[in-house]
């Protein structure tokens, strides 16, 4: 179909516009009856798409409905081994408009339909072709535009649908979808087109499904490996932010809050000290470091430093521990830790001390009340380091994982890596913590340009189980909001997500709304579907009306770069890539013992 009027095929007339509001147009459909014998030559049933011939322009709709006259209805069953005597009429459901002279399709309703225009079938391959056409335009570069190829148009042949990934991905976007609709193969079909054109992604993968289901991925596993081409990895206690920490150890918050917060500055105080000797002087006595602070050439007093790190503070020198902290205002204000946790129970206790000693310029004793307060956290701090469940932050077992990310982002080659979370415990909201960590530290990265002139798109499966979660109780509590922060800000860094999961409805609205792009399988609950409405302008409630019966595999895509919400039949990853998204296997593993039984002799003897 190379000539524009194509677009309307007068062999494919349907009927004739007979009333018009805003959205939708109702019509005539003589040959809509599925008449005895001859079913195969009805015209017009829902989900066709049609074109509404308005003169210079097309309006391209979708039937929502179809139906007989009330007053025509008794009298079918009388005649439908006959020649029918019914008129059938519907509703069309109006997308877009489309050009005649330069077939490019635009968003809304540029030229209203009206009473007697002609409904017509749309021809698959002149509708993909208008809709590629305004999917291309706005792509800037000199060669060829990259494409994300998804699948075809629903219920017509010869329609492949196709999306630069700037309008894919450029404002985030979700997949949506209930158990068996087609989530995790539309997630595994995006994914491999992103190493296909040769982009940058990484999968956060919490049940394991999508291992060895992405081609040339680098895969690592945190808690246990699984594939010998899947190493071990760890997330570095010393990247974890402050927010991460108090998240993890939940201290409360008058007293333990202060205690921790206190620690962990000293703690980088004092490792800032340690790596500038030539800045300050240092003695060594015994197992102490005593380092001197001055105010220019005037010595203030000393921070002493014990021997694995920690800071003294009982009856010290409150006025050099001052001096240091305005000099070293920069380090102690860094977003990570950067510090050995296993001294930090020891710091807590260290800073337990009376605010005020002997003189004003120095801190008081140590403060067995305050420490009885803290003593909770300090046995918390030691739980959680020896903790098995912990293990891939505060282990030395596994690979670095923020060096293997660096190793990944600086590979011209590496297009994809995956991460399972599939053996992490959810024991101490490990799962969920490691999860915002990580997107924390990429969040980290992304303020620092780093995606600027390489993009990275996150994969996250299974997002209401770590979105808008939070951990603590009601007086004190944490929010993990790293994926909320990197939808809400990443876009601007280069830094997107595609989130995908089963029950939207506990998607906060505020990471909805920030959502562009949507693929929306079957959706049975109620609540869900009022959710993505919701969430979405385009999809109204005739679009809708659609999402309770689609096919699996089959989605409506919306979004705002879109020309209209495109009912698409994803194309089935190829065997190698399709997740193990399997249930209960039944029929492999219920019946073995029967079946031995019912195979052993029968031994009178033995009852």
């Amino acid at each position: 179909m190379t000539e524009p009027a194509s677009l309307i095929d007068p062999l494919k007339r349907i009927g004739t516009v007979t009333r018009v509001t805003a959205s939708a147009v109702e019509l005539t459909l003589p040959n809509a009856l599925a008449a005895s014998g001859r079913r195969g030559l009805a015209k017009g049933s829902v989900g066709d798409f049609v074109f509404v011939d308005c003169d210079r322009e097309t309006v391209l709709g979708r039937i929502t409905e179809v139906g007989i006259p009330e007053k025509q209805r008794p009298g079918l069953e009388h005649q439908i081994e006959q020649e029918a005597l019914v008129e059938p009429n519907g509703r069309v459901q109006l997308l877009a408009t489309v050009s005649k002279t330069t077939r490019k399709v635009s968003r809304g309703i540029s030229a209203q339909p009206r009473v007697g225009d002609g409904v017509y079938l749309a021809d698959g391959s002149a509708l993909a072709a208008s809709i590629q056409d305004a999917l291309r335009g706005g792509t800037q570069g000199d060669r060829d535009p990259l494409m994300i190829n998804l699948g075809r148009l629903a219920g017509l042949e010869d329609a492949e649908i196709s999306i630069p990934p700037e309008k894919l991905f450029g404002r985030h976007c979700g997949v949506f979808g209930a158990t068996g609709g087609g989530k995790s193969w539309t997630v595994s079909r995006l994914v491999n087109e992103v190493v296909r054109i040769g982009g940058k992604c990484i999968l956060f993968d919490p049940t394991g499904e999508f291992t060895g289901k992405v081609e040339g991925a680098r895969q690592f596993a945190f808690a246990e490996a699984t594939l010998p081409d899947q190493p071990l990895v760890r997330f570095p206690s010393k990247l974890l932010s402050e927010l991460d920490l108090h998240a993890l150890l939940t201290p409360t918050g008058q007293s333990q809050g202060p205690m921790l917060r206190g620690a962990t500055k000293s703690l980088r105080m004092s490792k800032a000290l340690r790596d500038a000797p030539q800045q300050f002087v240092q003695e060594v006595e015994g197992s102490r470091t005593k380092v001197l602070i001055q105010q220019g050439q005037n010595p203030v007093g000393y921070v002493v430093i014990e021997e694995h790190g920690s800071i003294e503070k009982a009856n010290q020198s409150r006025v050099a521990y001052g001096r240091a902290e305005l000099l070293l205002a920069e380090h102690l204000a860094a977003e990570q830790c950067n510090f050995d946790f296993r001294v930090l129970s020891r710091q807590v206790r260290n800073e337990c001390v009376r605010p005020v000693g002997n003189d004003a310029g120095s801190f008081g004793g140590l403060d067995s009340a305050a420490i009885g307060y803290c003593n909770t956290l300090i046995i918390r701090i030691e739980t959680y380091l020896s903790s098995p469940e912990l293990a891939c932050i505060f282990s030395e077992d596994g690979l670095d994982i923020s060096a293997e990310i660096e190793s990944f982002l600086g590979a011209p080659n590496a297009n994809a890596m995956v991460l399972s979370f599939e053996k992490v415990s959810f024991k101490h909201n490990t799962r969920e913590l490691l999860l915002n960590t990580l997107g924390r530290y990429l969040l980290v990265l992304a303020r620092q340009g780093r995606f600027r002139e390489c993009p990275l798109v996150c994969f996250l499966d299974e997002a209401h189980q770590f979105i808008g979660r939070s951990v603590g109780d009601e007086q004190n509590h944490v929010s993990l909001d790293a994926f909320g922060l990197i939808a809400k800000e990443g876009r601007k860094y280069g830094l997107t997500t595609v989130i995908a999961t089963q029950r939207p409805r506990d998607v906060p609205q505020d990471v909805l709304s920030q959502l562009g792009t949507l693929f929306v399988h079957r959706l049975t609950n109620e609540r869900d579907r009022e959710t993505i409405e919701k969430a979405c302008g385009d999809l109204d409630k005739s679009a809708a009306a659609f999402i309770p019966a689609l096919a699996q595999g089959e989605a409506i895509v919306v979004g705002p770069d879109l020309p209209a919400p495109l009912p698409l039949m994803m194309t089935k990853p190829e065997k190698g890539q399709q997740p193990e998204s399997h249930g209960p296997r039944y029929q492999q593993f219920w019946g073995r013992q029967v079946a031995v039984i019912e195979n052993q002799p029968h031994n009178p003897g033995a009852e």
